[in-house]
Formats: structure tokens, C-alpha cells, sequence
């Protein structure tokens, strides 16, 4: 061995068995996991470049990180693609240039590559897909909607327009978690896909979800199930109005977070007409005619016509010397008959019944701190009947109360539990920043080289610091030991077992020394 190793080794050799396995234990354990350390602290970071992708975009993508000698790493199933982190958005931009990801289908970029050989069949075919493909990533964009996919029938034009068939579509649509489109949300798809293509009726597109599950709703004989979807509609909308307004209303009485308001509302969604006519029993003279006729006053025949009438003579021997004297008059009214016509339509979606119920909390008083210095728990106070009685009051007046048609108003002052603020949704993202995990890194290695420095280099130290002094000071000779000795037996030491006694107690007190005294000793004997 070397004499500069030696010298170096010599005080680890110097230390007994045990102590030279814990040192040599704690200098390895040290260096393994400084070795690890930094292998953690320089590994490259990978983050999801894109997620959820198709095979077709995941082999191009890969396809493209070649090209550009960019490391990678696949994941999720062959769905997702991670790269360094530092170079997300770079890669991605990139990419973005080049029309990657596609969403699972071409779209219209197929024309940009020309094949002049190509026929009316295909051109027609590849104009399909592509506008499929362009359904499908626009249909993708909407929030909640995982995936889509959208078929297209396009029926070729008929020289006869009854003999043409209408084109249809059907739309496929994959969630996102457990996240489900409103029936407003389902139509405009329904009217995304319908005024994309030329012809094509709302009616004739269906829209299912991943479980098969009819989302859409068509046809004239679905009209009850539109309306009853937009009654409910109406109802939730209602009763989410109210509740915000009475609940800014109850914070600003109360407090914010003192107070609970649901909502309950009942509308009648019943068509009515109806149709009156009124007559009026009270007539008017619309019109009067009268005339009268007067018959002639001379003398004339009368009687039984005949001969004998004619010369005068009557039956019987009596005559008519004069004429019949008469009037004859003829009048006519005609009456107005009032009448009146009324046809009402009550509007449709009447609120018949409103029924509120309202949590209100009560007050807290913190007790003072004990003797231990920590404050008991809270006591809970009880709102008064008159504060709540004006709640109720105010409350009723908000809603537009009405006892007539059956409203309800209950206003319970229960305690609340303490739920906290929350805020689990940040505290899940902030270990995920670039800047903290940089931080991290460089703080474990400070913190491993502090480490070392205080549990391993100077515990060493301090454990071979009396072989170092050793090494260093001069070792006294024997004939110093006895002199000594010798000046101890001149101050006044009584006896031999005295003197055995200091003789040991000095050399349990410098081992050492008396080691070096025996060498020297036996060196000089064996001289």
C-alpha cells in the first residue's frame, strides 16, 4: 500500500471493529443515495404533449419526434404521447402548423395533395369524408365532448324530385367523465350538422352517445316529448332564478354562508281557449214602418151580386141606398239585439304554487381561551322568533306569496357544520408547476450535501479526532513517564498500594501514552 494511503487509512484502522463498520456503513449508505439523488434530480422531465389520441394521429406525431430527433415517450394505452417538458408548447405549435392532431379522420387537407388520375366516384367519396372529418373536430371543441364521429348519407341527385331522398347524418359522441349535454346543447348539434350539408332537414340527424343511448330527439310525433323537455326547462329555470335572488338576499340579512334557500315550483302548462257570446236583454228600436189605407165614402152596390142587387133590390124587399164607409192601417218595427264575442287564450306555463324553504344559522360566541391556552368550542346561539318571523316576511315579499293558491313559506333555524372553504381542486395542481419542480431539485441536492456534511463527515470526524491529535503531538518517551512517576513518589505517596492505585488510574485516564510506554519498553528490551 502507497505510504499516503496508508497514512490516510491508518486512523480508520486505528478505530475499533464496530466503529469501523458504522463508519464504513454510513459512508456507503451516503453515497448510494447521493448517487441517487442526483440521477433523480437530472432525470428529464416528461410531460402529455396530446392525450386521447387516434392510431392514425399517434403513429404520425411519432413519425414527426423522429424526423426531429426529439425524445419521447409513449403512454395511456397508445393514446398519449409525453415529451420534455420544456418542450410542450414548442412541439405543439408545431405540430398545430401542420394540422396534427386530426381528431381520428381527415378533413379537408386531402385535397391538398392532387392525383389527376383520380375519378368522379372518388373525388365524391373523399369530399364525404372530408366533411366528416370537419364534423367531428368542430363537434370535438364543444366542452364535455370527448371524441365524436360523425356518418354522412349523401344520396346522388334524381332528374325527378320526388324520386330524390332526403340526406341524413348520425353523430356519435364520446363524454368526458361522467359529463352530460343538455337537450339545448344536443339540438345545435343537431343544427351544426344539418346546415353544413345542402338538403338536409334537423329531422334527419341523430345524435347517440358511446352507450347507445338516444340523445337527440326528431319527428313530428316526438313534439309532446320537446314540449314536456321544455316545460322542465322553464321550471328549473324559475326556481334557480328565485333561489339566487333570495339567497343574495338572505347574505345581505344574515350573512354570506348563514343561510339556505331551495325552491319548489308548480306551473300550469294547460293550453286554454275559450270563447263567449254575450247577448244584451235590453232591446233598441232599429227601425219603424207604418201605413194606413181609408176606404171611400159614396154610394154603391151591395149585397148578394146579382140582377136583383143590381137594380136596387135586396132579398127580402130591403135596398142599400148608400155605401160602406172603412180604414185599414199596417205598421212594422224591427229591434237591434245586442250581443257581444270574446275568445281568450291564457297563456301557456302559469305559475299555480310556489313553496320556498329557507336554512338559517344561528350566532356563534367564542368563549375566552383556558388555562391551557386554547379557546372551548363555540357556543351556539339560536336566532329569536321575531328574526325569524321578519325572514319569513321577507322571504314571502320576494316571491310574490300568495295564501290563495297554495304557497309555502318554512323558515328553519337549524345549526350549520363546518364544512371549511374547500379549495381541494388547487392544492391537487401547484406541485405540478415547472418553476416548483426546478426548485425541488435544486433543493434536494443542497439539502443532500448538507446532509452529508453534518451526519456523515462530521460524525467521522469527531470519532477520529483523537487518533488525528495523536498523530500530530509528540509521543512523551518512557524516561518522561517515570520522571513522572518518580515526582509523584516524592509527594508524599504513603504506601506501594497507593501508588499501584495512581499508576492505574493513570493509565486508564491516557491509554494511549501507556501503550507507547509498553512499546518503547519492550523495543528497548529486545535491544
Amino acid at each position: 500500500m502507497p505510504e499516503g494511503l496508508k497514512k490516510l487509512a491508518q486512523p480508520f484502522l486505528a478505530l475499533p471493529p464496530a466503529k469501523r463498520w458504522v463508519v464504513g456503513g454510513v459512508v456507503g449508505v451516503s453515497i448510494v443515495a447521493f448517487a441517487l439523488l442526483i440521477m433523480i434530480a437530472n432525470r428529464t422531465d416528461y410531460r402529455p404533449l396530446f392525450t386521447n389520441l387516434s392510431s392514425e394521429d399517434a403513429g404520425e406525431i411519432v413519425r414527426r419526434l423522429k424526423e426531429q430527433k426529439v425524445p419521447y415517450q409513449i403512454g395511456g394505452d397508445g393514446k398519449a404521447i409525453l415529451v420534455p417538458s420544456e418542450k410542450v408548447y414548442e412541439l405543439r405549435l408545431a405540430m398545430a402548423s401542420d394540422g396534427l392532431p386530426q381528431g381520428g379522420g381527415v378533413g379537408f387537407e386531402i385535397f391538398d395533395r392532387k392525383n389527376f388520375g383520380m375519378t368522379e366516384f372518388v373525388q365524391k367519396l373523399n369530399y364525404q369524408r372530408a366533411l366528416q372529418g370537419e364534423l367531428s373536430r368542430t363537434i370535438g371543441q364543444i366542452a364535455g365532448v370527448e371524441q365524436a364521429r360523425v356518418h354522412l348519407v349523401i344520396p346522388e341527385k334524381s332528374l325527378f324530385k320526388e324520386n330524390e331522398k332526403p340526406p341524413t347524418a348520425s353523430v356519435i359522441l364520446k363524454m368526458r367523465g361522467n359529463r352530460q349535454l343538455r337537450d339545448g346543447e344536443v339540438q345545435g348539434i343537431v343544427h351544426l350538422v344539418s346546415s353544413a350539408i345542402e338538403g338536409m332537414d334537423p329531422e334527419h340527424v341523430t345524435v347517440l352517445d358511446n352507450k347507445g343511448k338516444m340523445l337527440s330527439r326528431s319527428g313530428p310525433a316526438d313534439a309532446a316529448g320537446k314540449m314536456t323537455a321544455s316545460m322542465q326547462e322553464i321550471q328549473r329555470s324559475f326556481e334557480k332564478n328565485t333561489e339566487e335572488r333570495l339567497q343574495s338576499l338572505l347574505d345581505m340579512a344574515v350573512g354570506s354562508g348563514k343561510s339556505v334557500a331551495r325552491v319548489s315550483a308548480t306551473f300550469d302548462f294547460r293550453q286554454v281557449e275559450r270563447f263567449e257570446e254575450k247577448y244584451d236583454p235590453d232591446t233598441v228600436v232599429r227601425s219603424e214602418q207604418r201605413s194606413e189605407e181609408k176606404l171611400g165614402g159614396g154610394a154603391g152596390a151591395s149585397g148578394v151580386p146579382g140582377v136583383q142587387t143590381n137594380l136596387g133590390k135586396t132579398p127580402g124587399g130591403a135596398a142599400n141606398p148608400a155605401g160602406n164607409n172603412g180604414s185599414k192601417s199596417d205598421e212594422t218595427m224591427n229591434y237591434e239585439v245586442s250581443r257581444s264575442t270574446a275568445r281568450t287564450i291564457e297563456p301557456v306555463g302559469t305559475l299555480s304554487k310556489v313553496s320556498v324553504a329557507i336554512l338559517v344559522d344561528g350566532s356563534y360566541a367564542s368563549p375566552a381561551a383556558g388555562k391551557d391556552g386554547k379557546g372551548a368550542r363555540p357556543k351556539y346561539t339560536p336566532r329569536s322568533a321575531d328574526e325569524l318571523q321578519k325572514i319569513d316576511a321577507l322571504v314571502k315579499s320576494a316571491v310574490g306569496f300568495n295564501a290563495g293558491r297554495g304557497d309555502q313559506v318554512t323558515v328553519v333555524n337549524i345549526p350549520f357544520q363546518d364544512t371549511g372553504d374547500g379549495g381541494t381542486d388547487e392544492a391537487g395542481q401547484w406541485w405540478n408547476a415547472p418553476i416548483f419542480l426546478s426548485l425541488l431539485k435544486n433543493g434536494l441536492i443542497g439539502f443532500g450535501f448538507l446532509a452529508l456534511l453534518f451526519f456523515v463527515v462530521r460524525p467521522l470526524m469527531k470519532t477520529l479526532k483523537p487518533a488525528r491529535e495523536t498523530s500530530f503531538e509528540p509521543v512523551p518517551t518512557a524516561e518522561d513517564t517515570l520522571n513522572q512517576i518518580a515526582e509523584a513518589h516524592r509527594l508524599q505517596i504513603g504506601n506501594q498500594t497507593i501508588r499501584q492505585m495512581e499508576l492505574i488510574t493513570k493509565v486508564k485516564e491516557e491509554p494511549y501514552q501507556a501503550a507507547q510506554i509498553l512499546q518503547n519498553w519492550l523495543r528497548t528490551n529486545d535491544e
